[in-house]
């Protein structure tokens, strides 16, 4: 090969590069390239709940939700947020990845310097995952677009994922009723026979609000990946399937299976990349899992979309976080997916957690603004973010096919589940359908 080739392409993917930014849509009041994840950062380092909100991140004083026949436009009382201009790790920077590729695409690839590194079959989901490294000094938004020219639909960045979670605050806002502001049974029979799916952190072995529980987990970091501490799979779990007398969870006696792909970068930031999360949905379809709870929020990204739709059609139903962004903010996956349940956060009286997102992909409201919840060491720590209003939907919809009560169409379709409207008549972009108020008896 002449010594100009290489020379050639670097120029060829610096222009790409340069046309995708000049041409790439801009929305209004933000610079940020298309694509990049941003969305459930906690305003310090992306993860890790730090104490720095003004007001306690729940849905603010002066705040409250519309009542029926209101605008509902403003039910948010706290300021617009905007994108940040770069989302730090938001996807692998030296690698793509491609979705069931033909050899002659892969070939194609290997041509131009992409040399295949994993392959992974994954025959719950049915598809065929290739992780790509990428020559030295070619940008990964270049080479997806010199890949797009030959075979559309097959490459993507790779994508990392952030946990939906919120900033912490101290207990000024209640949290601990939640349970009873749900008129949830909270009986010992809650969860029997059913096998609860997570996408999470690691939980801490031996944490003394999951003693006795039947919980499994699995990781999926990437090979050296640092497992993160900030236990925020502690306090999703906790609050599915926390033992008495330390924590009285929604569904104690399920069965808990928990896969982990996130890790911690060298930043200091946590994510979970596609790949991690298309082989955490694969082993939660072989566990048998019904219902798979999402705390996490992303860009759109091929492979988890068709992740998803695979584990759909083989029955699992699909809760995720709507994302931590602000009102003004783009949808994230997989909640902005069709049939993922989206779910946002409200404080237990019902009112708008002001850093949630709106839209489309807002189906269900659910507490999760102060939850105040036991750590590993014993101390109790509130948490706030769509990510901790998961579990309570997950295990809403899970004990409610469990007794018959709803079928997955009907959680799907929306119309058919019994709510609280917390906005203005019906569906709207703040709360979706409302707060789902089953009845249910955990017998």
């Amino acid at each position: 090969m002449s010594r100009r080739v290489p020379l050639l392409f670097t120029a060829l993917a610096a222009s790409l590069l340069w046309l995708a930014l000049a041409c790439a849509p801009a929305l209004p009041g933000t610079s940020h390239a298309p694509g990049l994840a941003w969305a459930g950062d906690d305003g310090d380092d992306g993860d890790d709940d730090g104490d720095d909100d003004g007001d306690g991140g729940a849905a603010g004083a002066g705040g409250g939700s519309a009542s029926p026949g209101d605008s509902g436009a403003d039910v948010d009382p706290g300021p617009r947020e905007v994108a940040p201009a770069i989302a730090a790790g938001a996807f692998v920077a030296d690698e793509l990845i491609a979705v069931d590729p033909t050899p002659a695409a892969l070939q194609r690839a290997a041509a131009w310097g992409a040399t295949p590194v994993q392959t992974s079959r994954h025959g719950q989901l049915g598809i065929t995952l290739v992780r790509l490294r990428l020559p030295p000094g070619i940008d990964a938004r270049s080479a997806l677009a010199l890949a797009e020219e030959r075979d559309p639909g097959v490459f993507d960045l790779h994508h990392r994922y952030d946990l939906a979670q919120g900033a912490a605050h101290g207990c000024d806002v209640p949290g601990c009723e939640a349970l009873r502001a749900l008129d949830w049974p909270m009986g010992a029979e809650c969860g029997r026979g059913q096998t609860i799916g997570l996408v999470d952190t690691a939980l801490t072995p031996g944490l003394p609000a999951l003693r006795g529980a039947d919980v499994q987990q699995r990781s999926f970091m990437p090979a050296g990946g640092a497992a993160p501490d900030d236990g925020h799979g502690d306090a999703v779990a906790t609050l599915l399937l926390g033992q008495a007398p330390v924590h009285a969870g929604l569904l104690p006696a399920a069965r808990l299976r928990v896969a982990a792909p996130f890790h911690r970068l060298p930043n200091g930031l946590v994510r979970a990349d596609a790949a991690g999360l298309v082989a955490s949905l694969e082993w939660l379809l072989q566990q048998r899992a019904g219902v798979i709870g999402l705390s996490l929020a992303g860009p759109p990204n091929r492979a988890l979309q068709v992740a998803v739709a695979a584990a759909q059609a083989r029955g699992a139903v699909l809760v995720a976080a709507v994302g931590n962004g602000g009102r003004a903010a783009e949808p994230v996956h997989p909640a902005a997916l069709a049939n993922v349940l989206g779910v946002t956060a409200v404080s237990v009286d019902g009112r708008a957690y002001w850093r949630a997102q709106q839209g489309e992909a807002v189906d269900f409201a659910l507490p999760g603004v102060g939850l105040e919840l036991p750590q590993a060491d014993g101390s109790r720590r509130a948490r706030s973010g769509t990510s901790f209003a998961v579990p309570f939907l997950v295990a809403k919809v899970s004990q409610s096919l469990a007794e018959g009560r709803l079928r997955a169409q009907d959680w799907l379709a929306g119309e058919a589940v019994p709510t609280r409207d917390l906005g203005v008549g019906g569906r709207d972009a703040v709360f979706g359908w409302g707060q789902p108020r089953v009845a249910l008896a955990c017998r």
